[in-house]
C-alpha cells in the first residue's frame, strides 16, 4: 500500500523531528546538562561518558563515542565527574589553563564559561586534566590547591581541623614516623613511632570557633623502649587560615621511669611545662615557610625550628634547620644539638 503524499510528509517531518530531538538530548545545554565524567589516561586518551563498574585494579567506562570500554586503573591521569554548574581548573596539553563552568557538551568538545574570555570550546584530546575547584581557592590567576598539610607545622598540626577521611603520613630523616587522620568534623588522631625508642598516640578535639579562629585540645600518651613512658594534656588556639597561621598554646606533662637513660641521671620522674608558637605563610601555591617552637618557661628546655615547604597535592617537602638545649637541671649534664638540618617528607592518603 502506499501511502498519500501528505501522510507522507507528515511520516517524514515526525521521524526527522524525532531523530533530532534525540541528538540535541545528548548534549544538551546548562540548565539541563547532566553529570558526566572526563577521563584522561596516561597514553594522551580522553574519554567522556560515564562509570559502569569501577573496581581495585579495572574500570569500565562507557565513552559516548567509543562504547562500553576496559581499561586498567594505573593508567588513569585525572578523573572528574562534571555537574552543571560547578566551576573546573582545566590544563591542556601545551599547559595553557582555564577555569570556569563546563556550559555545554559535544562530541568532541566541551564548552567552558570563562569570566574573563567568555565562552571557550575546548578540543577532548587537547585536555591534560580536569578538576574540580573552589573559585575563591584562585589568585592572580593561579590555583592555590588544597593540601591536608597546610594545617601542619614541623611536627604537630595547628587547631585548623582536618575533614574527615583527610589523612596523610609524615617521614623525618627516616626516625619519625606518623598518620594523622580526621575522624569526624571535630576529631582527629595522631599517632606514630620515632625509630628505635618510642611510640606515641594523640587524639585531639578541634573546632571553628569565628571566622579565622580555631581551639584544639587534646593529650599525647608515650612508651619509650626499656621502661620510660610520658602523657601530657596541651591545647592551642590558631589564628588565620589553610594558606596562613598562627598558633600559641600550652602543655603539661610528666616523663617517668627515666634511670640513667641516655644523658639522663639520677632522675626517675620529670614533670614539664611547655609554651609553643608555631606559624605557616603559604607565599604562592606551591611554596610555604614554616616554624615551630617549643619552650619551657623555668626547666631550660627549648626546641627551635624553621624551614621552607615545598607543596603539592599529594607529596610536600620540609626543608628545615632545628636547635634543641637541655640545662643540667633537667639531664643532669647539659645538652645542646644545633644547629642542624632536616628534611621532612609528608604525603596525602
Amino acid at each position: 500500500m502506499i501511502l498519500p503524499n501528505k501522510y507522507l510528509s507528515a511520516f517524514l517531518f515526525i521521524f526527522f523531528s524525532l531523530n533530532c530531538f534525540s541528538q540535541e538530548t545528548l548534549f544538551s545545554p546548562t540548565d539541563t546538562m547532566p553529570s558526566y565524567h572526563i577521563v584522561t589516561l596516561k597514553d594522551g586518551t580522553v574519554l567522556k561518558g560515564k562509570i559502569l563498574n569501577q573496581g581495585k585494579r579495572t574500570i569500565q567506562f562507557q565513552d559516548e563515542m567509543l562504547g562500553s570500554i576496559t581499561f586498567r586503573a594505573k593508567e588513569v591521569v585525572s578523573m572528574e565527574k562534571v555537574e552543571p554548574q560547578d566551576y573546573y581548573l582545566i590544563t591542556l596539553m601545551n599547559g595553557t589553563t582555564l577555569q570556569g563552568k563546563i556550559v555545554n557538551r559535544k562530541e568532541k568538545e566541551i564548552v567552558v564559561e570563562t569570566a574573563s574570555i567568555g565562552d571557550v570550546a575546548v578540543d577532548l584530546s587537547k585536555i591534560k586534566t580536569i578538576k574540580s575547584i573552589n573559585p575563591g581557592n584562585m589568585k592572580d590567576g593561579k590555583y592555590w590547591f588544597k593540601t591536608h598539610v597546610d594545617a601542619h607545622y614541623v611536627v604537630t598540626p595547628s587547631a585548623i581541623p582536618l575533614s574527615p577521611g583527610e589523612a596523610y603520613y609524615q617521614n623525618t630523616m627516616g626516625l619519625y614516623n606518623s598518620f594523622d587522620v580526621g575522624i569526624t568534623k571535630n576529631f582527629s588522631c595522631i599517632g606514630g613511632v620515632i625509630i628505635p625508642t618510642a611510640m606515641f598516640i594523640s587524639p585531639r578535639l578541634s573546632a571553628k570557633i569565628t571566622k579565622g579562629v580555631y581551639v584544639e585540645c587534646g593529650f599525647i600518651l608515650a612508651d619509650i623502649t626499656y621502661k620510660p613512658y610520658g602523657a601530657a594534656g596541651y591545647a592551642q588556639c590558631t589564628f588565620g587560615n589553610r594558606n596562613g597561621h598562627l598558633s600559641v598554646g600550652g602543655a603539661y606533662g610528666f616523663v617517668d621511669g627515666i634511670q640513667k637513660y641516655y644523658y639522663y641521671n639520677k632522675i626517675e620522674k620529670i614533670e614539664l611545662g611547655f609554651i609553643s608558637v608555631s606559624g605557616m605563610k603559604r607565599i604562592a601555591p606551591k611554596y610555604a615557610v614554616v616554624t615551630e617552637n617549643w619552650f619551657t618557661p623555668t626547666e631550660g628546655i627549648s626546641a627551635f625550628t624553621g624551614g621552607f615547604r615545598i607543596m603539592g597535592e599529594k607529596n610536600t617537602f620540609d626543608f628545615g634547620i632545628a636547635r634543641i638545649s637541655v640545662t643540667r637541671k633537667i639531664a643532669g649534664n647539659p645538652i645542646s644539638i644545633g644547629p642542624l638540618t632536616f628534611l621532612s617528607y609528608m604525603r596525602n592518603l
